[in-house]
């Protein structure tokens, strides 16, 4: 399977769970070996979450519901008169059908764009993303990283993260130079919690945060570089290294590196 096939004919059942097994099987197998449309498919189902999560059903307003039973009546009188004089409907003219069909068109375009306005909620300009968070974390721990938990040897970490329901999977960044200073668990404004594992060498510092997703993350267009689970950014002057460690969790590796040499770092010290 190539990825113009899996895209058009298999990614949004595949997201939707409508696969048979054997084509579940194919789509797997697929994204086991394509980066790509692994971010495709995590793309997809982030946008799906969004819209079950903020897409609520609302009582039409009886101004619009007045306009679509108006011209719903109107299409159905226009129907009687065309069979008590015997016309045939299949003749009509593709422009009579068209102006026919106009009032319902736009009675139903206001009940779309009621329940786009009310019922889904558009992000604020100033609403704080999981980058946000992330490099906010960082500068603060440059200047003074305060760890709660009380040992610093990875497997006390760890556990500490897995006894608060967040990932247990250390990074390993010694190949590249760095030693881990600790590690630390804080709830976010959500009250969900977080684990944030610091690591420090001679040429900087990096910053691991695991975090749910929350409901309708979609990753950040503009990827500088996309090598295997891993997206790699630009944002706000620092670099980010974005990925899926586990089920509805993200982990963003955030420093001051250059890119380059980050990807390095990334590269030799797989968790």
């Amino acid at each position: 399977m190539d990825c113009g096939i899996y895209i058009e004919k298999f990614l949004s059942a595949h997201v939707d769970g409508e696969l048979s097994p054997d084509e579940l099987r194919a789509a797997e197998e697929h994204l086991a070996g394509c980066a790509n449309c692994r971010a495709r498919f995590a793309e997809e189902r982030a946008v799906k979450s969004l819209m079950r999560e903020r897409a609520r059903m609302l009582r039409t307003p009886a101004m619009i519901r007045g306009s679509i039973l108006a011209a719903l009546d109107a299409a159905d009188s226009a129907q009687r008169r065309d069979r008590q004089a015997g016309v045939d409907r299949s003749k009509r003219s593709p422009i009579r059908r068209a102006r026919l069909w106009i009032p319902v068109a736009l009675a139903a375009s206001a009940v779309v764009a009621f329940v786009i306005l009310h019922g889904v909620g558009i992000t604020p300009a100033h609403a704080v993303t999981p980058l946000d968070i992330a490099v906010d974390h960082y500068a603060e721990f440059a200047a003074h990283f305060e760890p709660t938990v009380k040992s610093n040897a990875p497997p006390d970490i760890s556990a500490a993260y897995m006894d608060h329901h967040l990932p247990g999977i250390l990074w390993n960044l010694q190949p590249s130079g760095y030693k881990l200073v600790g590690g630390r668990i804080e709830n976010l404004r959500d009250g969900s919690p977080a684990a944030f594992t610091y690591y420090r060498g001679d040429t900087g510092s990096i910053l691991c945060t695991y975090m749910k997703a929350p409901p309708g993350f979609v990753p950040p267009s503009g990827a500088i570089h996309v090598m295997g689970e891993h997206n790699y950014y630009e944002y706000k002057g620092y670099r980010i290294c974005l990925s899926y460690p586990l089920n509805n969790f993200i982990c963003i590796l955030v420093t001051r590196r250059a890119m380059n040499d980050f990807v390095q770092d990334v590269a030799a010290s797989e968790p």
